[in-house]
């Protein structure tokens, strides 16, 4: 079975620049499937597929939230959390990991993100974080 390199982009929910979540993903399975499962909830959603695109589609995008992977090469999930607190509208950071000794981390230093979440989670589950993520930005 072929699959597609990681940094293979999946196409993305919207192509507009007012997507209110973006999905980070190294894994283009993953955030594929993250982004179709979004996409048919009526979400508007982006994807990059490192650290280091994401700080910089968070800072001209300005999503409301980001799912975000905890590992990944370069700049991880959780530096990425770190340094877009920062900004002026910060967005929902929801970290998630497939890795125990990651989502313990995150909650040992105490990440200032909305969710940390220990994978493979139900997308089900995840939706929700997501909208109630949303609804406290809005607030």
């Amino acid at each position: 079975m072929n699959t597609p390199p990681k940094d293979e982009m999946p196409p993305s929910g919207t192509t507009s620049d007012t997507a209110q979540v973006l999905v980070v993903d190294d894994d283009s399975l993953q955030r594929g499937e993250i982004v179709d499962f979004l996409t048919r909830q009526g979400i508007e959603v982006e994807a990059e597929g490192n650290g280091f695109a994401a700080v910089h589609r968070i800072k001209s995008l300005r999503p409301k939230v980001v799912v975000m992977d905890m590992k990944m090469p370069g700049l991880d999930g959780l530096h990425v959390s770190r340094l877009v607190s920062g900004l002026e509208h910060p967005p929902k950071v929801i970290l998630m990991s497939g890795y125990p000794e990651y989502v313990y981390r995150a909650h040992a230093e105490d990440a200032e993100v909305f969710a940390v979440l220990e994978k493979p989670v139900p997308l089900a589950a995840l939706v929700r974080f997501v909208n109630d993520a949303l609804s406290q930005s809005a607030a």
